[in-house]
């Protein structure tokens, strides 16, 4: 052999040598030995033996063993099986440790934080006790048990599992699986004991990274008894603890703002309707608008649009319109002195005086438009704040302590079911969406519907739009396998806050009288002129009348009949006079006809709230949004779990 042979021999040996040096020296477990000793009453006493290399890749501190502590029943739901842990050594003396809790179980990290362990071969010692592990069925019991877990960062070289039966039982059969989760890989050998009393379980080949060995022992029927009455009922009060909980807290809520409704937020008994021939007393058009919609529901810019109106019949504005674009000029020495004009009203002469120039509504107006809406909105509510109202927000807060109180204790005592979260937070958002249209939708009728009525028709909606969500969050999730009790719960109590902030207010006796006239108003505004001369009482029409209405018809969204009858009064013989003269003062802009006022100020009334809204400047954006079948596998039994190191 010359010298280069040498050499050559010489690399091969070392490359040998070096490629056994690194297979030995990366961090993996040696030996994975798991011994379940079960209990006459049905518990598991579990001493995991796991020999490890450390060399400060991930084993620096230790290791830590993520042990799962949830278990599936029958029915697909999962509940909580017990746990306690009992010692943790490392190479047969006691190891700093401690627990966190994962959701679904326990991670124990075992070992210091401010100190590495050193390099090499360490043997932890885990104990635990468990119980709810036994499974019962109707010709045999048995403990199915993930020795290893499917979920170590590491290989495993070897695995052992043994399992001891209580005292006089025999194993009637046992079989093993290997490999990842779900799979029935067969690379084991298995042999019983003591009698069958204990079945050992060793594999024949290393188990890679997330690999592992699950154990089935069957025993005869009733060699472990199964749970008592009393037991059942204790696992069902543990199991279902939540969902107790949560409907209980729903049902106080209910119950509580039910009461508190009944108490304050019932409206006065409703006043005989008939028409009226003139506005409520001390109440402006946008008053009656604010008063007949509960608030401003639409901003406040048809009420501004009557406000308007009402100030040019009294001469004190006058309306331009030019182009398809209204103007507001302030006349001077208007007719009427502000100290004598409703709030509203004189909120908005003060606020266009001070501009000192014409209010064009456009665009280029659009700050001060938003400006003069802020301050006549501000001056209504001001001017009725608790007179025509009881808001009854205070009844809220108990209702709202209530749910909060309900919503932590889901929190601490309540699990979500695996693969929730996306259906949870889907179905509360649209729970609110829907608890607000439910009660929107409920507003319509309330002006031609009983109280009981109304109530019970808000809470038909509620319940119908409650159900649309959740099939739609579904529908966007892709559902899931079981019902989320506790998110529901939590969810609907959410919205029922969100209901009765809507609900639980009510009109005060002057409320429910305002409410009344206005609504006889709006009846006689309504009418055409055919069925308003039937009427007895009822104020020969003029210009005056319809003028002085006419802000009032605006506000309660009857300009066009209003205007119609009009015309047809014009169209009578009485009014042939009129109608080749008329052309009001305080108005200027397209063709006027006196013959076609609905199409003239009628549509000019109506269409001024829209002209304010499209006048509003456009909000920017900073940020953009954006059996072999079904049988045992590996994984598929209690315990379990993985871990790593740290």
């Amino acid at each position: 052999m010359n010298i280069r042979h040498l050499v050559a021999a010489g690399f091969a040996a070392l490359f040998y040598l070096v490629s056994i040096w690194a297979t030995q020296a990366d961090e993996r477990i040696l030996r994975y030995v798991s011994n379940i000793e079960v209990a006459s009453d049905g518990a598991l006493t579990v001493t995991e033996t796991i020999k490890v290399r450390a060399e400060w890749d991930q084993i620096k501190r230790g290791i830590f063993r993520d042990i799962p502590l949830t278990a599936e029943a029958a029915n697909g739901r999962t509940y909580r099986v017990g746990f306690k842990l009992l010692s943790v050594l490392r190479d047969g003396e006691p190891e700093p440790h401690f627990e966190r809790d994962s959701g679904d179980g326990v991670r124990i990290y075992i070992g210091r934080e401010d100190q590495f362990v050193t390099k090499g071969v360490h043997i932890y010692t885990i104990e635990y006790e468990t119980d709810r592990q036994i499974r019962f069925f109707d010709d045999h019991d048995e403990v199915y048990w993930n020795a290893t877990g499917n979920e170590w960062a590491f290989p495993i070289d070897e695995a052992l599992a043994r399992v001891v039966l209580p005292g006089g039982v025999k194993a009637s059969k046992w079989i093993a699986y290997t490999g990842y989760f779900g799979d029935k890989g067969q690379d084991y050998t298995a042999r019983s004991e003591e009698g069958d009393r204990e079945v050992i379980f060793e594999t024949t080949r290393p188990l890679g990274t997330y690999e592992g060995l699950s154990v089935v022992v069957g025993m005869p029927k009733g060699a472990v008894p199964a749970p008592s009455q009393d037991e059942q009922l204790q696992y069902f009060l543990s199991d279902y603890s939540s969902e107790l909980i949560g409907a209980a807290g729903l049902a106080l809520v209910v119950f509580y703002y039910l009461f508190a409704w009944w108490i304050v937020g019932r409206d006065p008994a409703r006043g005989v309707t008939f028409p009226r021939f003139k506005p409520p007393e001390g109440i402006s058009p946008a008053l009656a608008k604010y008063v007949s919609n509960r608030g401003f529901g639409d901003g406040g810019w048809v009420a501004l649009s009557s406000a308007c109106l009402s100030l040019a019949v009294k001469k004190v504005l006058r309306i331009e319109e030019q182009d398809d674009e209204v103007t507001l000029v302030m006349e001077d020495g208007g007719a009427v002195h502000d100290a004598k004009l409703p709030k509203g009203e004189a909120a908005l002469v003060s606020y266009i005086r001070g501009r000192g120039t014409p209010l064009p509504l456009n665009k280029d107006n659009g700050g001060a438009i938003k400006a003069l809406g802020s301050k006549f909105r501000s001056a209504i509510e001001k001017e009725s704040r608790g007179v025509f109202f009881k808001s009854n927000k205070l009844f809220l807060v108990p209702g709202i302590v209530l749910s909060i109180i309900t919503i932590v204790a889901l929190l601490v005592f309540g699990r979500l079911q695996p693969d929730q979260e996306g259906f949870v937070m889907v179905f509360l958002m649209m729970s609110i969406f829907a608890s607000v249209i439910s009660v929107n939708i409920g507003k319509v009728v309330f002006r031609f519907a009983s109280m009981q009525l109304r109530m019970a028709l808000i809470f038909v909606l509620f319940g119908l739009a409650m159900t649309g969500a959740a099939y739609g969050a579904f529908q966007i999730t892709g559902g899931v396998d079981t019902v989320p009790i506790l998110p529901i719960i939590a969810a609907v109590l959410v919205a029922l806050n969100i209901l009765f902030f809507f609900i639980i207010g009510a009109p005060t006796a002057l409320g429910r009288q305002a409410l009344d006239e206005i609504e006889g108003l709006r009846l006689y505004l309504s009418v055409a002129e055919k069925e308003r001369m039937n009427m007895t009482e009822v104020p020969d029409m003029s210009t005056g009348h319809f003028e002085e209405l006419l802000p009032y018809a605006v506000a309660l969204g009857v300009e066009k009949p209003w205007a119609k009858a009009f015309e047809g009064w014009l169209a009578t013989a009485a009014g042939a006079a009129v109608a080749t003269s008329y052309h009001p003062n305080w108005y200027s802009g397209r063709t006027f006809d006196a013959r076609h006022i609905s199409d003239t100020l009628g549509s000019t009334a109506s269409s001024m709230a829209g002209s304010f809204k499209s006048s509003l400047p456009v909000p920017k954006s900073s940020s953009s949004g954006f059996s072999s079948s079904s049988g045992g596998s590996s994984g598929g039994g209690g315990g379990g779990g993985g871990g790593g190191g740290w």
